[in-house]
């Protein structure tokens, strides 16, 4: 009898949350070492360096003749700093301010106008940092972030600097959280399929307030299917879970040859005027391992012709480009694959995006270490 073991985390598609974020990419300063007082809203940057996110400081070397092959002989440990101002409109005073960084090599301290807003110590995961308390309405603004990988090692190449996207997120005080919304397909047939839609609904008003949950269900053509309409009153500072459910009849499945893509789109309303939407993408599909017939997708057995894909573009570094990872993506559909491992860390989002919309099968890896050790010490903050 043939055995399969794998790892449960080998999924078909994930849902996939689409934020109303604006691009905070451009008009960025960089300049590497420690610049004590960068931080400060004065501080004189203007022989720093303009660049423009996603940004890897170490690909352009120069090579370190005696580095690390493994890392390519480039020079990515070390310190920098980003700097940036923007402002923001005066009638958005009341409103909620977020930074979401899709990933920052490495230890990213983050400054708004000075003070401590937020850190992080994983370099591949996307993070925010709630700005809220920090900025000013109708006034320029600084925000500064401090880049560490000093204390770190590898066994690939991982780029240094703020390599991934950055949005702005202004939202009301009433709106769906960060990653609020999620997608499942409890029961899939021939004939019909339900679609389970979970959303968190955060209330920052300083009173209970009655919310409404417009949700929309839309097909694989971009028409509206169905939508449903939820109540709760949600308590001051609190969060409130809308559970809703849909029927689809004949369900167009996602698969490797059609990746067919439905979407939820919510609306959360207030007294009538919508104050929050979201997009989030999903597929409708089964799938199975089994212990004599390997993975089976949407009732058949299905062999995986996979690769093991590093989050790096080559010469291009470690920051993020999503037509070159389209085109990557696209030779190797022509090649024959259809099964991507994200070696050996999360992706950029846009990455999963991609791979729903081509027909890849993914491995959305976490780490490389699984017991906290490491041949290398250094090795596991990054890892």
């Amino acid at each position: 009898m043939r055995r399969l073991y794998c790892v449960p985390v080998w999924l078909v598609l994930l849902s996939t949350l689409v934020l109303a974020g604006q691009n905070f990419n451009s008009d960025w300063k960089f300049a590497r070492g420690a610049h004590p007082g960068a931080e400060a809203v004065n501080f004189e940057d203007v022989s720093w360096t303009a660049v423009r996110l996603p940004h890897d400081w170490a690909i352009s070397g120069p090579y370190e003749p005696e580095g690390d092959g493994h890392t390519g002989k480039l020079p990515w440990r070390g310190e920098g700093w980003y700097r940036k101002k923007f402002s923001l409109a005066a009638n958005d005073t009341g409103k909620r301010v977020y930074l979401d960084f899709d990933g920052v090599m490495a230890m990213p301290v983050v400054y708004v106008n000075g003070r401590e807003a937020g850190r992080w110590d994983y370099g591949y995961m996307s993070f925010r940092v709630d700005a809220t308390d920090f900025v000013r309405f109708g006034e320029s603004n600084v925000v500064a972030v401090h880049v560490d990988t000093r204390q770190h090692n590898s066994r690939w190449y991982p780029g240094a600097g703020i390599y991934r996207k950055v949005e702005l997120v202004i939202s009301d005080p009433i709106s769906i959280a960060q990653w609020g919304t999620f997608v499942t397909t409890p029961e899939v047939s021939d004939g019909g399929a339900a679609v389970r839609v979970r959303t968190t609904i955060e209330n920052h008003r300083d009173r209970a307030v009655s919310v409404k949950l417009d949700s929309e269900l839309i097909d694989p053509l971009g028409r509206q299917l169905a939508k449903t309409r939820a109540t709760a009153t949600i308590a001051q500072n609190g969060a409130h879970e809308y559970d809703q459910g849909f029927k689809v009849s004949n369900p167009q499945r996602w698969d490797v040859t059609t990746p067919r893509l439905y979407k939820v789109i919510s609306h959360v309303l207030v007294d009538e005027r919508e104050v929050d939407s979201k997009e989030t993408v999903f597929g409708i599909r089964t799938f199975e391992f089994t212990a004599d017939d390997g993975f089976h997708l949407n009732g058949r057995r299905l062999q995986l012709y996979g690769v093991c894909l590093h989050h790096d573009h080559g010469p291009l570094g470690a920051a993020f480009y999503i037509r070159a990872m389209e085109r990557q993506l696209q030779i190797m559909k022509d090649m024959g694959v259809n099964a991507i491992r994200t070696s050996h860390n999360p992706p950029a989002p846009e990455l999963l995006d991609l791979c729903d919309r081509l027909g890849f099968v993914v491995w959305d890896e976490a780490f490389d270490k699984w017991d906290g050790t490491s041949t290398r010490p250094t090795e596991v903050p990054i890892l």
